[in-house]
């Protein structure tokens, strides 16, 4: 199996929590967000990310970017921290040092040097709206990928409500040109959502582009995995260890105990990863699974998700994402 795996799916849909439930492995080497993150400040990343998405990697680029992708950086290793991993790693200082690292650069070139892993164990990365490098990796690298998505109107409500407007209001701006990008057939179909402001029917229109070009990719490999956040939070355990599997890992004690925690079964003695104050609630791994799968339904208006339902229904690959979550 290559050496590098991945986990991809659009924002707000649950991919930081299946990223955490792989890191909780200790065989795997994780990494979070590392093309984004990582491009903005590192010129060798946005020359591998511009290659991803003009389809310019191959099978025999994996191995250099597997070597790139292990390099430690604070941009990219996310709490919680499991202690525990297999592989010779140092783990002494590290949390204290993590948040000093992000903002002051000499502190950056120490957690380098002394979180770096050794070359050997297999690494999982989790990205977000990844339309055109999916496409990269499924058709032209060996590299397995789980895509994880969640009910539309829980996405775009987290991201019309939450830190995703905030972060990236220019999705919204550019909507003609990213459907003329990744889905053109949808200009004219939908030319009065896009003509019009209403920010849930939009935000809801390019969920649909991004989702069912990257279904259409994965539903073509066998090494591709579709998920919901429905089915990863109704019976966490049992999903947990097919997508493990599917990413060549095993399913042990350290995922086990940190399911117990957040389900609220500490029998085995497992204590909640420390939380470290940095970041905004939105990307909590702390909540129990089971609570928050259909808490978005408390927060929505019948309205919206009139809008936001009618927006996406109808595309043969969001119905059978829509079968497996049972959305409606």
């Amino acid at each position: 199996m290559s050496p590098v795996r991945a986990i991809i799916g659009p924002g707000r849909s649950g991919t930081t929590w299946a990223g955490t439930i792989v890191d909780s492995c200790p065989d795997v080497i994780y990494r979070f967000e590392p093309f984004h993150r990582m491009a903005a400040v590192s010129r060798e990343f946005k020359t591998w990310f511009e290659r991803l998405k003009n389809q310019a990697v191959h099978e025999s680029d994996i191995a250099s970017l597997y070597d790139l992708l292990r390099i430690a950086d604070p941009l990219v290793n996310k709490a919680p921290f499991f202690a525990g991993k297999s592989y010779r790693v140092r783990t002494l200082g590290r949390s204290p040092l993590w948040p000093v690292a992000r903002i002051f650069p000499p502190a950056n070139w120490l957690y380098r040097a002394a979180y770096t892993p050794v070359a050997g164990p297999p690494l999982v990365f989790k990205e977000v709206t990844f339309i055109k490098p999916i496409r990269t990796l499924i058709e032209q690298t060996a590299v397995p990928i789980v895509y994880l998505v969640r009910h539309p109107c829980a996405t775009v409500l987290s991201e019309i409500r939450g830190q995703g407007y905030e972060r990236n209001p220019a999705r919204q701006r550019r909507l003609r040109e990213l459907l003329l990008e990744h889905a053109p057939h949808y200009v004219e179909q939908f030319e009065a959502i896009i003509a019009g402001q209403d920010i849930a029917a939009r935000t809801a229109l390019l969920w649909r582009a991004e989702v069912e070009a990257c279904t259409i990719a994965i539903q073509g490999s066998s090494r591709g995995m579709l998920l919901t956040y429905e089915q990863l939070a109704a019976d966490a355990y049992r999903e947990s260890e097919r997508m493990l599997e599917h990413l060549g890992l095993e399913f042990g004690d350290g995922t086990r105990q940190y399911l117990d925690v957040l389900h609220g079964r500490n029998s085995t003695g497992g204590r909640l990863p420390r939380r470290t104050g940095w970041g905004k609630k939105y990307f909590s791994v702390y909540r129990n699974p089971r609570d928050e799968k259909d808490s978005w339904k408390r927060r929505i208006t019948a309205g919206e998700q009139q809008k936001i339902e009618s927006a996406v229904q109808g595309s043969p690959a969001i119905e059978q994402l829509a079968t497996l979550g049972g959305w409606w």
